[in-house]
């Protein structure tokens, strides 16, 4: 190129300057003009880039520049710079979805109809942007699209009255724990029918309490059960203070810990819907013992404890409310000392008093045999309604004799069989020598995308999930375990129920989105947009909060197919639909397009979808080790060769060139020395050649660069400086569209 001789034109215009003055002595003479000077004026004698452009009139061939909509639509120097330079602009990076997102979740497309309405009746040709693809999009959003509908788990509640005394016949006499009587009479107010009547006037209820034999429902036990109300009208004040409330159940008497004054009660009035709580030590109320939770038929006293108590009791209510959580446990109280329970590997498991007194307990394995990997087997049958999906967790207690089993392989659930691993010990789980570990080991059962090494917990395979009876066996994954072990409880939590949407429901629902996007910005850009790049950036493997996989909910084929389908649908003229994918300098450039082309004849597969060419956005780097250099062109060659074998139209855009030193880093433009500014002249010169010389001149659809200026801190190289001023790259550029 000429421009790479600059030195040697400065040489000849000094020359040619001094032989013009020779004759005059008194020549104030500038003999050797700058070097800066001297190449403005020659890049000046360029003339105008699109000038140069040769093409028959079968080419379809374009060159044009990447500008923003809005920078566009300013006309100042670069929008005159397009006009005089270029045969159109690329807008597509500045329109996507995220940036063209409004407040109420609706697109704006305003900026797109404006500058197509700005074309109108220019010559400038206008190239859309990215139509579909899995990068830039507005991910959040589509996610809460799909989100589960969420029912929150609610606690099942009921009551069951035990004495309203309505169906009594007047004069019905109740039992009492001690000395009086409990007869039913009318309410002495007259209100409400029949009550019970404790004590006389004549013969007190002296720490003597009326008793009532309870049948519970079926499917409910006394441990569903929260609380016991009562209606209670104190004659006079005969015990209304006294020891206070009690409650009895099957003779186990219960301090409520209130007196008939503090629980509310007045002479002679009803209070009605006192509440005693029978889980909680906050008066009024008690907590109920486990062994009475499992209770369904039994004994219930209620009153006040006084020496000389007289009232009378209605509505004696228990209200339940089935818990969100519980257990499913193993304790051994109820096992004969001796019993023996199976292993999975050989050796023992007995019921033996544990020895620190607690109850009975299981030990496994012996001093002279501990257990080798053998864990104890239990049959489980969980509760009605309950399937091994509802469970979240399982525990033990475990007592180490002499540390055996405190180290090895992790503690191991084994399901019907199945062995899983939680990979924590019970050293990991803080279990000591020689003393119980109470509550200590806990093993979560949690999803396999949760599960970490060593954490202490294990994944129930989907296909245990719906168990309701299963053979189950726990242990340590030592080759040496002696312990005793005791309350193994399996833990359920009633969780909210989760309505997830089908694959078909969210396909529809993307199907729509996709189209609100397709859809709106063809329409806006109407007639003056032809051509869109329908996919862009298929093979991008970027992940981050701007991309939505669109084939994942649409399918890896169909998302594509559906994308031509609703452009050309929504289109009033025919258009030009390509791929789009960028091409770094440092990809392998030929493999890469290899994987495009497959991707195309796989959405072309049905003989319906038309993906009409290639738009390679390609980022060029010129590289100062010639080995490199020369592979880069090699790169470029096989590349364009590639895609000229497809017969598509093919596009370059986004192109870029930059120059990296011999280790491989990138020279900022404001440090480039001429010879490596015109060395990247040279390659960006190949590269526009190779594509004029492979691709056939019907299928080049054109070139677009990247940017028209450069900045001092940036890397790429351009034709202009960022005050418009043309630089070694104009030349290049001329060079290559001869």
């Amino acid at each position: 190129m000429k421009y790479f001789n600059h030195k040697i034109i400065g040489i000849a215009m000094m020359c040619a300057t001094v032989m013009a003055c020779t004759d005059k002595y008194d020549c104030n003479l500038q003999v050797e003009k700058p070097e800066e000077v001297a190449n403005s004026e020659y890049l000046a004698s360029f003339d105008l880039l699109k000038s140069y452009i040769t093409r028959d009139a079968s080419s379809p061939f374009k060159f044009t520049a990447n500008l923003s909509s809005t920078d566009f639509l300013k006309k100042d120097i670069a929008y005159s710079t397009i006009l005089s330079n270029f045969d159109g602009i690329d807008i597509g990076g500045s329109i996507t979805p995220v940036n063209s997102l409004k407040e109420d979740g609706s697109f704006d497309f305003g900026g797109m109809q404006l500058v197509a309405d700005a074309v109108k009746g220019t010559d400038i040709t206008l190239y859309g942007g990215t139509l579909c693809s899995n990068q830039g999009q507005r991910t959040a959003y589509y996610n809460e699209l799909i989100q589960p509908i969420i029912i929150p788990f609610v606690p099942e509640k009921g009551k069951t009255v035990i004495c309203d005394f309505e169906n009594d016949e007047l004069g019905k006499a109740y039992g009492m724990t001690g000395g009086s009587q409990a007869v039913v009479e009318n309410d002495p107010d007259g209100k409400s029918g029949k009550a019970l009547h404790v004590g006389t006037d004549d013969n007190k209820a002296a720490y003597s309490h009326p008793k009532f034999n309870v049948k519970l429902p079926e499917g409910r036990k006394l441990g569903d059960y929260v609380n016991l109300t009562i209606d209670m009208r104190i004659v006079n004040e005969d015990g209304i203070y006294g020891a206070g409330m009690r409650v009895f159940i099957n003779g186990k008497e219960f301090n409520v810990g209130m007196n008939a004054k503090t629980f509310g009660c007045n002479p002679n009035t009803w209070n009605r819907g006192a509440v005693i709580s029978l889980n909680s030590v906050t008066a009024p109320g008690f907590i109920l013992p486990d062994e009475m939770k499992g209770l369904t038929e039994f004994e219930l006293a209620v009153g006040s404890a006084s020496g000389g108590a007289q009232y009378f009791l209605d509505n004696i209510v228990m209200n339940y409310e089935l818990p969100g959580t519980g257990v499913t446990k193993i304790d051994f109280e109820k096992d004969e000392l001796g019993t023996s329970y199976p292993m999975t590997n050989g050796n023992s498991s007995v019921v033996e008093n544990d020895p620190e007194g607690s109850g009975k307990v299981l030990h496994v394995g012996t001093a002279a045999t501990p257990s080798n990997r053998s864990y104890p087997k239990f049959n489980i049958k969980l509760p009605n309604g309950k399937t091994l999906a509802d469970y979240i967790a399982l525990s033990l207690d475990m007592h180490l004799i002499d540390g055996k089993g405190k180290y090895g392989s992790g503690m191991k659930v084994v399901i019907n069989g199945v062995e899983l691993d939680s990979q924590k010990g019970p050293n990991g789980f803080g279990c000591p020598d020689n003393a119980w570990a109470r509550d200590a080991i806990y093993i979560k059962f949690v999803k396999k995308s949760e599960k970490e090494d060593g954490d202490g917990c294990i994944v129930i395979p989907e296909n245990l999930k719906s168990l309701t009876e299963f053979e189950l066996a726990v242990g340590s994954g030592s080759g040496e375990w002696h312990a005793y072990i005791d309350n193994i409880s399996l833990h359920w939590k009633a969780d909210d129920t989760i309505i997830e949407k089908t694959p078909e429901e969210k396909k529809n629902i993307f199907t729509e989105e996709m189209n609100k996007w397709i859809g709106g910005i063809v329409n806006a850009g109407g007639e003056s947009v032809k051509v869109w790049n329908i996919v862009g950036e298929p093979l991008d493997k970027t992940m981050d909060a701007n991309t939505f996989n669109w084939g994942e909910y649409l399918g890896e084929v169909e998302y594509a197919r559906t994308a031509v389908k609703q452009a050309r649908d929504t289109a009033k003229i025919d258009l030009n639909l390509f791929v789009s994918n960028t091409f770094n300098q440092s990809d392998e450039m030929g493999q890469k397009a290899d994987e495009l082309i497959a991707l195309v004849k796989s959405w072309e597969a049905d003989d319906v979808t038309r993906i009409d060419g290639y738009n390679i956005l390609l980022h060029a780097v010129y590289s100062k080790d010639a080995t490199s250099q020369k592979a880069n062109e090699e790169m470029i060659s096989e590349l364009f060769d590639k895609l000229a074998q497809t017969g598509k139209l093919i596009r370059v855009s986004d192109l870029s060139m930059m120059v990296e030193d011999t280790e491989g880093k990138f020279i900022q433009t404001s440090k480039l020395t001429a010879d490596e500014r015109s060395a990247a002249a040279n390659y960006i010169a190949f590269i526009m050649k190779e594509y004029r010389k492979t691709i056939a001149s019907d299928k080049q659809y054109g070139i677009s660069i990247s940017s028209m200026t450069e900045t001092s801190t940036g890397n790429k190289i351009c034709p202009w400086t960022s005050g418009y001023n043309r630089n070694g790259m104009y030349e290049g550029i001329v060079e290559g569209l001869k």
